[in-house]
């Protein structure tokens, strides 16, 4: 009878707890909630001898353990998180020990002295001595615990505050550790990985206020973690309180301004628009106005030659009736319009009489400003952000379920480009929910479930075909997006050709869906099993086709306006507008700039679906020895619907990239961490069987079916649409009367072992050595993505799934010190030689009619660093860590550049020589936090209004990188020894809060300023402030300018000789610009692009309870 109704409470308790899991499940995310250990002794606080028997028990769980006859205790299984610690023995007082913090890779270790007492019952509460140097970790690691994330200055996204950690960097957007590309970096959440697939990066996106810990592991790790190189963020949520309900909630926004140094881009008087909208320009022309003035004929080299509005509208004006002519003035006004800038009235009241007559000046009545200000685009905005946790056991029907609790977070925010398109902005809503339950003594079940939407613009041009991934333009376009406006006048149209054509870069909207669910079963008090399914979903949509609304808004003379340049209008050769016909491009007489047609669109429904099942196993087998092992499997459908045209009227530009293919990644791998006389050990070994998605894939790489294909109608469209490649119809036609063209493709087995060391070298001190190899699945990009243009030219990228996985070995040496009390000095120098990396290499057949880059495993890199951190995290009157990192990285490829179906030079053609140099690019880094207790000074009405602040700054300092010889070298070395550096970047970030305690409730003010000082950052160093870029004539002609300390040398005598006024030695620097007392710097010619990042302040209020 008692086994069966147990077996029903079983039944029942499951059910309830599948039944809740299933309503969540809407919507998702990975989970398998992160183990770690706690162990230490127990003594007499007065004889020191060992007690045998103390029960240790983690309060609110149904973990703990016995003292054996060392007094030593061995708690495993322990999720990640922050507990009460109970220690209990007759003949002793309780002894009560809060806010004991275990960590992910990392042992808590307690020494706890027993008081004896003869009262029984009584308790006694310490503090517990934190562990701060972690004598088993043999790697560098850092953890961050919740609080820190919310002193930190400049912090409302996860990704600002990794930035700031160190060894960790950012690349085209995208997360990057020691010098590693952004695949290589692996993100885990609650134990399971989180990395987007298709384009190729790590994902970190989730609620601040759902965070617990976050631990980067950026030297070796154990043989545990597989499918990343570089290092891993590994991140721990909350879960909710079984004691009551906890939340925190915060709103912040900065305030309204524009988020670069300079001209507006929109403002009539800035250098790329005051030679068409400046009213004393404007109507006569440049080329008059700066006829003897050589420099700013130089510093406009598009529109210095332009004739003015008066010559432009007698050129219109040349065979029209009078009724369809225009004036100076209409088109002036028009010019600004289709700039969406607003005229400069007082400027146009105060020009002469005789000029006004000429232009047909008349004043603009208040509707046409008022259109003006409402089509005006505005730069100047501000950003929000809120976020907000709550959670705790789950009302009703908790208890019956196991103690179940939850917690659920959200996250939105809006941010805005520093360079807005027809989009403005990019938003983000996330919402994270959590349920844990232990429904049984020794079974614990956790499931995790998050949604989030992404809406904000791609970084493709669709009628360049640009590939979607992370070494290229995948993702979403950065917020800092000036690169990509520079980029929207690249190719044969010329430099700034689509600057003002607002729907240029097509709005992307991504959804991502996670489930995750954990079964933990403590098998014995030394031995528990795991095992976890997960579900992740990453689904993107773009809208395509025209949505320009022609309805007229106002007129300038003959010419109706309608939101134009704003909405989309590609397709149309020309555009009518009320009866009047604007020449193609909407173009401006005279004016070298397009305002539409070019935009293309981008049709990206590509979905990607990642399927993980894990199984572990550990066991505390004796004192000495913790072993754990496990198997995983991944498995990941990649369903690549994306394509890119421009022309409606046939297959001309239009790219395919359409693939569909299943890899799956399959791991083992078992781990022992040895302790042996205070010499910890982490030996591992891992084996990766990596399976290429099967199929076939072409094998001739001269093949003509490779070549344009142009009896291809309209119907290719739809074609597409649907998600088929035409592409692969023609291959598999090809095979057919070619057997063997398409060859199955490869698989990989691969076997990593891993490393670690840790000892004391005094008591306070410990040396740490750690060695492995790493391999990763090359870049899914490397292997499926290719590019192909229809009618024109065939394929222009190849990918390759045979790639090997490439394989890092690292090698790390540091030593950790704990010199005072919570102080930790770590230095530890690293070597990482990275073989087998996805390279491209250029192939090209004997008629020279096929001309394309592949994928080889043929980059090998070398990086060397060293890194310096002191910190001190206790959250006393003064916390944070400063760093100072060091390193040198060398890149290079092996073999042949470009590869001929008939030799001609093999020399010529192969990659010797192109090694980069392997140069230094130091940097440091503070992050300081003070505190004053809340009880600071004197009280008033309650409250003490010294007491409650903290102030935290942020420093960086980073010495620019050296000038590439292949941008500079204006002797033509064939090697540059002495080559001179960009501008060193420093910054600093303060963060002031004063928060206020009323019945058990904190509310929190805080002011939170980016650049601090309002430093200018130099983007000299970038493509952005040239007219063609770096190594154009506009970079060549600066550099010529400057007078540099490397001019003194006599090697610059001839050139001085064929340049006079250039090339003269002195003490500039670059980054210095004209001036006074240098009138003789011949600036670039984008001013507006000189400087980023301006003051940037906050407002924020945090309430949690």
């Amino acid at each position: 009878m008692g086994e069966e109704m147990h077996r029903n409470n079983f039944i029942m308790k499951i059910s309830s707890i599948l039944m809740l899991l299933l309503l969540l499940s809407a919507s998702g995310i990975t989970n398998a909630q992160v183990r770690s250990r706690l162990m230490g002794t127990v003594k007499d606080s007065q004889t020191g001898e060992a007690l045998l028997g103390a029960n240790v028990v983690l309060r609110d769980t149904y973990l703990g353990a016995a003292t054996d006859f060392d007094g030593k205790f061995i708690i495993i299984n322990v999720p990640v998180g922050t507990y009460t610690l109970q220690v209990s023995m007759i003949g002793y007082a309780t002894q009560i020990i809060p806010d004991v913090v275990v960590s992910a890779d990392r042992v808590t270790n307690l020494k706890i002295d027993l008081q004896s007492s003869m009262i029984q019952g009584q308790e006694i509460v310490v503090t517990a001595q934190k562990d701060e140097l972690h004598k088993e970790v043999s790697n560098t690691q850092m953890v961050v615990s919740s609080e820190q994330l919310k002193d930190a200055s400049g912090v409302r996204q996860i990704n600002a505050f990794l930035q700031k950690m160190p060894g960790i960097s950012e690349s085209n957007g995208f997360l990057t550790i020691r010098g590693g590309s952004s695949d290589q970096t692996g993100a885990m959440i609650n134990g399971l990985s989180y990395n987007n697939a298709a384009v190729g990066n790590a994902e970190t996106s989730i609620p601040m206020s759902a965070i617990d810990q976050v631990s980067l592991l950026s030297g070796g790790y154990n043989a545990e973690y597989g499918n990343f190189r570089s290092g891993l963020i590994n991140i721990t949520t909350k879960s909710g309180s079984k004691e009551g309900y906890k939340g925190t909630f915060s709103l912040q926004r900065n305030n309204t301004h524009m988020k670069r140094f300079g001209d507006s881009f929109y403002d009539p008087y800035n250098d790329a628009l005051n030679a068409y909208l400046d009213p004393n320009i404007a109507f006569v022309g440049p080329a008059t106005v700066w006829a003897n003035d050589p420099y700013m004929q130089a510093q406009h080299p598009q529109s210095a030659s332009f004739q003015g509005w008066i010559t432009m509208a007698k050129n219109y004006n040349t065979g029209k009736t009078p009724e369809n002519q225009a004036s100076a003035m209409d088109l002036f006004l028009l010019a600004h319009w289709m700039h969406m800038a607003i005229p400069d009235y007082d400027a146009l009241a105060r020009l002469p009489a005789d000029l006004k007559q000429q232009i047909g000046y008349y004043d603009v009545p208040a509707d046409q400003k008022a259109a003006f200000a409402a089509h005006h685009m505005v730069e100047e905005n501000y950003d929000w952000n809120f976020d907000g946790g709550f959670g705790g056991p789950i009302p009703f029907i908790g208890k019956a379920l196991g103690d179940a609790t939850f917690y659920i977070s959200n996250n939105s925010a809006e941010q805005h480009y520093v360079m807005p398109f027809e989009l403005k902005s990019q938003k983000t809503y996330t919402t994270l929910g959590t349920i844990k339950a232990t429904p049984f003594e020794g079974t614990s079940v956790t499931y995790n479930t998050l949604w989030k939407r992404q809406i904000g613009l791609s970084p493709i041009r669709p009628a360049f075909g640009d590939a979607p991934n992370a070494a290229n333009a995948g993702g979403f376009m950065p917020i800092n997006n000036v690169r990509n406006m520079y980029r929207a006048s690249e190719g044969s149209s010329g430099p700034g050709y689509y600057w003002y054509d607002p729907p240029f870069y097509p709005i992307l909207s991504q959804t991502t869906l996670m489930n995750g669910i954990s079964v933990n079963q403590l098998l014995s008090k030394r031995t528990y099993l795991e095992f976890t399914l997960s579900y992740l979903s990453i689904k993107n949509n773009s809208n395509v086709g025209d949505n320009r609304d022609n309805t007229v808004i106002t007129r300038f003379g003959p010419f109706p306006v309608t939101e134009m340049p704003y909405g989309k209008l590609q397709f149309a050769s020309s555009n009518t507008v009320d009866g009047y016909k604007y020449p193609g491009y909407d173009a401006l007489p005279g004016v070298p700039r397009r305002f539409r047609s070019k935009e293309g669109d981008l049709y990206d429904n590509s979905h990607v679906s990642q399927f993980g099942a894990k199984l572990e196993i550990a066991s505390q087998v004796d004192d000495n020895n913790y072993v754990k092992g496990g198997i995983e499997y991944n498995y990941i459908d990649i369903d690549h619907k994306l394509w890119q045209k421009w022309n409606q009227s046939g297959p001309y530009n239009t790219y395919e990239f359409n693939y569909h293919r299943w890899p799956s990644q399959t791991g083992l791998y078992i781990q022992d961490q040895i302790n042996y006389n205070q010499i910890v050990a982490n030996i591992g070994l891992r084996a990766d069987y990596y399976y290429g998605g099967g199929g076939r894939w072409p094998s001739d790489p001269y093949s003509k079916a490779y070549l344009p294909i142009d009896t291809i109608g309209t119907w290719l469209f739809d074609y597409l649409a649907a998600g088929n490649s035409y592409i692969w119809d023609v291959w598999n036609r090809y095979e057919a009367a070619n057997p063997g063209f398409l060859q199955p493709v490869k698989n990989y087995w691969t076997i990593s072992p891993r490393l670690g060391i840790s000892f004391p070298v005094t008591v306070n001190s410990k040396f740490y050595f750690n060695y492995g190899h790493f391999r990763s699945n090359p870049p899914y990009y490397t292997m499926y993505q290719f590019r192909y243009r229809y009618t024109k030219n065939g394929i222009y990228d190849m990918s390759n799934p045979n790639l090997e996985p490439p394989r890092t070995i690292q090698y790390e040496l540091g030593i950790a010190y704990n010199f005072i009390d919570s102080y930790i000095l770590s230095i530890s120098g690293y070597s990482k030689d990275v073989t087998g990396q996805a390279g491209d290499a250029d192939y090209v057949s004997a008629s020279g009619g096929i001309s394309y880059s592949g994928q080889l495993n043929n980059q090998y890199q070398d990086i060397q660093g060293l890194e310096i951190n002191l910190a001190k995290n206790d959250n006393s009157w003064i916390s944070g860590w400063l760093n100072f990192e060091y390193m040198l990285k060398k890149t290079g490829y092996t073999g042949i550049r470009t590869i001929r179906e008939i030799a001609v030079d093999v020399e010529q053609d192969q990659y010797q020589g192109q090694e980069t140099k392997a140069l230094p690019i130091p940097s440091f880094n503070a992050n300081i936090t003070f505190r004053l207790p809340e009880t600071t000074g004197p009280e008033v009405f309650g409250e003490y209004p010294l007491g409650g602040w903290s102030m935290s700054i942020f420093a960086t300092w980073r010495a620019g990188d050296y000038i590439s010889q292949n941008t500079w070298n204006p002797l033509g070395l064939q090697h540059v020894g002495d080559l001179p550096r960009w501008p060193t970047y420093y910054m600093i970030d303060l963060k002031l809060t004063k928060a206020v305690k009323i019945a058990g409730v904190t509310t929190s003010f805080y002011l939170d300023i980016n650049n601090l000082f309002n430093i200018k950052v130099s983007q000299i160093h970038t493509d952005y402030p040239y007219t063609e870029g770096l190594g154009g004539s506009d970079f060549q002609n600066y550099m010529a300018s400057l007078k540099l300390p490397i001019y003194n040398s006599s090697a610059y005598d001839r050139l001085r000789e064929q340049n006079p006024g250039q090339y003269i030695g002195g003490n500039d620097k670059i980054g210095d610009l004209r001036s006074d007392d240098k009138p003789y710097i011949n600036n670039p010619n984008n001013s507006f692009w000189f400087f980023s990042q301006p003051r940037d302040i906050w407002f924020g209020m945090r309430v949690e309870f």
